[in-house]
């Protein structure tokens, strides 16, 4: 446990210099709200590839610890041109190339952490809240110390560099089994997990995550041009401080009130956050409204990660992950990404926010109406 909570929280110091920089960083680079939408879009749609590629191929490898590291290694060799390019088309290349890359690491190790560890459904929120510690700490820690200028690009990819490559060594560090040993546990042929039941879940929390776009995507643009802040990444450390305890306890919370319960609390949980932003944009009102991200991510997280691991055979895992990652997350998030920018030239934000607070409802009324239960017992 101890080498997964390590790389866990480099993993998400790591992203704590991606969610909430890299909208500024391309603000800074020059880019137009819109362009920015364009490029977050490019960035997500990219993510869909990547785990689909390479979760197949770690599934059928055993070797998801070498590609985290080579995707981290890529993430960063590409910032490094990207940082000298202010043109729209040659951006969108090496974005497509750190999506690529970089949405693919959380995945393998989710899928690494789940084969490893013991006890699954109550050890990993205990090894995964130490990514949400690394995320504040980050983030309060570049706050305090004045270490990142968020109007510099060249001041965020260095930020961006000494974490990954951070990261790169705790990834070589982790436990593995043999590559042999997971070669023999594919089957041949289709598996019987991937049932309309994993297709509603899919549809379900994709609908949440094109919603929370608006959040993941502008949020931080919106606080610099809302609400006038020129230091606001710290916002983010308040969510992610607020997750923890439900991502440690999760265990417990699912086994208590289930997965479909947990996924609906969520949904609405993120509808009435995005309306907060849309109709009350003042700091003291949307701050203490970041706790929300406890459910929106704490418990949205815990219950799709236990959905994965209950539903889909240990040989299938990572496929399973990527076909989240890429439909439900990257797939919604592209659209959402996409779409915002204009939205935010052409309505302003709170049309923005309002009208993303819509998909996360349609999901919950999905998952009412199916009359399908995600409560699925272990495979």
């Amino acid at each position: 446990m101890a080498r997964f909570s390590v790389h866990y929280f480099l993993l998400f110091t790591a992203m704590a210099m991606v969610y909430p920089y890299f909208q500024l960083f391309l603000r800074a680079r020059g880019f137009s709200r819109a362009e920015v939408g364009y490029l977050q879009g490019v960035l997500a749609l990219a993510g869909i590839c990547g785990p689909l590629l390479i979760g197949h191929l770690a599934d059928r490898t055993g070797r998801r610890r070498a590609f985290v590291a080579l995707c981290l290694v890529a993430y960063a060799l590409l910032l490094l041109p990207l940082n000298v390019t202010s043109t729209f088309w040659p951006a969108a290349a090496f974005v497509a190339g750190i999506g690529f890359a970089v949405r693919t690491t959380i995945p393998l190790t989710d899928t690494l952490a789940a084969g490893e560890l013991t006890d699954p459904i109550h050890q990993y929120g205990r090894v995964r809240v130490w990514g949400s510690i690394g995320f504040v700490v980050t983030l309060l820690g570049v706050r305090a110390l004045g270490l990142v200028n968020e109007q510099s690009s060249a001041s965020m990819t260095a930020g961006m560099l000494v974490t990954a490559g951070a990261c790169v060594v705790s990834a070589l560090c982790l436990r593995e089994r043999r590559a042999a040993e997971h070669g023999r546990e594919v089957p041949a042929g289709p598996s019987a997990a991937f049932d309309s039941v994993f297709w509603l879940f899919v549809l379900a929390t994709g609908l949440q995550q094109w919603g929370m776009a608006a959040y993941y995507s502008f949020f931080t643009i919106y606080l610099h041009d809302a609400l006038g802040m020129q230091k606001a990444a710290w916002v983010w450390a308040v969510g992610s401080a607020a997750e923890i305890p439900l991502l440690f306890y999760g265990g417990r919370i699912i086994r208590r009130f289930g997965l479909t319960a947990m996924l609906a609390s969520s949904m609405v949980a993120a509808s009435v956050r995005l309306c907060i932003v849309a109709l009350l944009p003042t700091l003291w009102v949307i701050l203490p409204s970041q706790l929300l991200h406890a459910l929106t991510f704490g418990v949205f997280h815990a219950a799709s990660i236990e959905f994965l691991r209950r539903k889909v055979p240990a040989a299938r895992r990572g496929t399973a992950m990527a076909l989240y990652m890429s439909l439900a997350l990257a797939l919604p998030a592209w659209i959402g990404s996409s779409l915002g920018g204009v939205v935010i030239e052409r309505w302003g934000y709170p049309v923005l926010y309002l009208s993303y607070a819509v998909p996360p409802l349609v999901g919950v009324v999905l998952l009412a109406v199916s009359g399908r239960s995600l409560n699925v017992k272990a495979q």
